[in-house]
């Protein structure tokens, strides 16, 4: 039995619905999944309803975009409680700072005569998760570039003519909100950080596992992880990355095929951490 711990919907930056993701895996062969939009959890309950008709496991999840300062580190979080109100009030800050960054960039584009409107946009998207890709989508459909990568390359990448920068939390921070939700944070993909030392930070800060298999993970990055991860009795998970053929390119769900052990492990994991908090409070 294998499982994909980490997938994109509409509900962020993927091109599938999240009922039509749940479809797709259990396809592709999948016994269980994660759903992991970026900074939201919108998308969960019509993802859980789809699971119960196509028998495939759900566990609830984040990707939590976030910066240290110096590169972006996302952490994903597993067996989070998406009905917690801190948790939701945190993620409607970061809704909110995606909503006027997505406003300052389209006005700065139209500075530069090119006249998409933020209803252009939102025809990508829905407005609780609301980011670059889809103002790249709506240029393209403009005929302002040829495609999204020429957007980024030309208009809103870092340091571009209408790039702006934008609230992100803290990796310490997207670790402290994961736990105090109840959930397990993860390490996304650390075979894409630019530096790697601050592993041992975010450990020390409350992080459990890290995402050792991965689309974008080399053969040598993998072996690297999880030895790295074995040594600091870390939890290992592994996903696809999953954001639509559309936006990948070819089909990812069922490339990363995650042995279910590594499920049982983070579900153990999630028991006991949660069996402590209730501890706690007696």
């Amino acid at each position: 039995m294998f499982a994909d711990l980490h997938i994109h919907s509409t509900e962020s930056d993927g091109s599938n619905k999240p009922k039509d993701v749940v479809k797709l895996s259990k396809r592709n062969g999948l016994c269980a999944i994660a759903f992991t939009d970026h900074d939201t959890v919108s998308g969960i309950d019509e993802a859980k309803s789809a699971s119960i008709m196509y028998d495939i496991e759900l566990i609830p999840g984040i990707e939590i975009n976030s910066f240290d300062g110096h590169q972006d580190v996302h952490i994903l979080g597993y067996f989070i409680d998406y009905k917690n109100e801190n948790f939701l009030n945190e993620l409607k800050s970061i809704s909110d700072s995606r909503i006027l960054r997505a406003k300052k960039i389209i006005n700065k584009l139209n500075e530069l005569r090119i006249n998409i409107s933020y209803n252009d946009v939102l025809s990508f998207t829905n407005e609780r998760f609301i980011g670059r890709p889809h103002i790249a989508r709506a240029l393209v459909k403009g005929g302002y570039v040829g495609s999204v990568k020429e957007a980024f390359d030309r208009y809103i990448g870092d340091a571009c003519p209408a790039y702006v920068e934008r609230y992100r939390l803290h990796p310490f921070k997207s670790i402290k909100l994961i736990l105090e939700s109840g959930g397990i944070p993860v390490l996304a993909h650390p075979g894409l950080l630019k530096d790697n030392n601050i592993i041992d930070s975010l450990i020390k800060n409350g992080l459990k596992g890290i995402e050792v298999f991965h689309s974008k993970h080399s053969e040598s990055d993998t072996l690297f992880y999880k030895n790295y991860a074995e040594k600091n009795n870390l939890l290992i998970t592994g996903g696809s990355d999953f954001h639509g053929i559309e936006l990948d390119g070819k089909n990812l769900l069922g490339t990363i095929k995650l042995d279910y052990s590594y499920v049982e492990k983070l579900k153990e994991a999630n028991r006991k951490y949660r069996n402590n908090i209730k501890n706690k409070l007696k």
